[in-house]
């Protein structure tokens, strides 16, 4: 693909964009979820060969950065031990109901059943967050929900990497123990990188007023902690994750409010264009028929991974402190836990020698499509529902 072709083909997209989403204000939709429902129409082939690269390289990192942006420092301190609750033993706990499940009843051989429970362990909340500003959702619960994602989204893709290399090798049986090890260490290693290029980038800009700079150097944290992260093998997200926390620290120290106004107004757009592209692109790489080449499949899948969230929420959570008067809270988040792009890119990214690679594209396209539109769609009434008790 020429660069002017890859120009005409994201305006192209951009402009398909910009009227869905105005037909979607006009009935008032979710914007990403019109956005996937009105690509998946037109869906045409192709379209995966070129979706899961331009995501992990592309949009990820733009996504995460700006998500770790803007969360609520005092928030996330406050609410860490939920968050750390859903995005971990969360993680484990859907991992171990899809992978048991489906070799309980003989859908999947347990270790690729264990690699379909880490693609759809990630959590995505695109389609939510717009709607808990709109109806001002409480920022602890907006901090718990977004957190989550970020956080299980890492998580997810570090023990997928792990995964994928063990069954192309031809494994038969996994080994926790180096695994875990080297889970811990691809974590902490691309935290510490995320760390490293805030600060750099923070010393850097120390006692400039310049806002072009400003923004500059954000973009620098951003990618450049992510791609400095996966040359060195290890996790980019976390990277990006770290280092959008970090950097709005360390400026925060000698805040100047024309950059801060002109950095959150500058990674709103770049989110907002990033959402848009990846889930028309998202849309057009689901093809509807491959979900009906394995129904029973995906319906399993969908019911153990609603089994699992409703574990983790409503037993899990209590024991995290968020239980009692904050019951409503666990309404709106067992239904924010929708899955969307990220798993979809890592069906799709998965080698061709891996087993049972179809079926697992096919068991994700359903799962993802059917979550992110009925949780989509019913997330907004029930907040409204709820609104009093939250």
């Amino acid at each position: 693909m020429t660069l002017q072709i890859g120009i005409v083909t994201v305006v192209g997209l951009l402009a398909a964009a910009l009227v869905i989403g105005i037909v979607a204000e006009r009935l008032r939709l979710p914007y990403s979820v019109a956005l996937v429902l009105a690509s998946v129409a037109v869906s045409i082939p192709g379209a995966p060969q070129h979706f899961a690269p331009s995501l992990l390289f592309v949009f990820l990192p733009a996504l995460i950065f700006e998500a770790a942006w803007n969360l609520d420092a005092a928030a996330l301190r406050r609410r860490w031990l939920p968050i750390a609750v859903l995005a971990l033993p969360g993680v484990l706990l859907t991992i171990a109901f899809v992978g048991a499940g489906l070799a309980f009843f003989g859908q999947m051989p347990l270790l690729s059943a264990i690699l379909l429970g880490t693609i759809l362990a990630a959590t995505d909340p695109i389609a939510v967050i717009p709607i808990f500003r709109r109806l001002a959702v409480p920022e602890d619960l907006a901090t718990i929900v977004e957190g989550e994602s970020l956080f299980n989204d890492g998580a997810a893709i570090v023990l997928y990497g792990a995964l994928v290399a063990a069954l192309v090798a031809g494994a038969t049986t996994l080994a926790p123990g180096p695994i875990a090890l080297g889970i811990v260490g691809v974590s902490l290693g691309g935290a510490a990188i995320g760390f490293v290029a805030a600060a750099l980038v923070a010393l850097v800009l120390r006692g400039s007023r310049e806002v072009s700079l400003e923004l500059v150097g954000t973009v620098v944290a951003a990618y450049g902690g992510y791609l400095a992260a996966d040359a060195l093998h290890v996790s980019g997200i976390f990277a990006a994750l770290v280092a959008g926390i970090a950097l709005r620290a360390f400026m925060h120290v000698s805040p100047s409010v024309e950059a801060g106004a002109a950095v959150d107004s500058f990674w709103s757009a770049i989110a907002f264009f990033a959402t848009s592209i990846l889930f028309l692109l998202m849309g057009l790489a689901i093809s509807l028929p491959r979900i009906w080449h394995e129904p029973l499949l995906v319906g399993c899948t969908l019911g153990l991974i609603v089994a699992a969230r409703l574990v983790l929420v409503y037993l899990g959570l209590p024991l995290a402190g968020i239980g009692g008067v904050r019951s409503a809270w666990q309404h709106v988040i067992a239904l924010a836990g929708m899955r969307g792009a990220l798993p979809v890119a890592l069906a799709l990214a998965l080698p061709e020698a891996t087993p049972h690679r179809a079926e697992i594209i096919d068991v994700v396209y359903g799962v993802v499509l059917i979550t992110l539109v009925a949780q989509g769609l019913g997330i907004g009434p029930l907040v409204t529902r709820l609104r009093a008790r939250l």
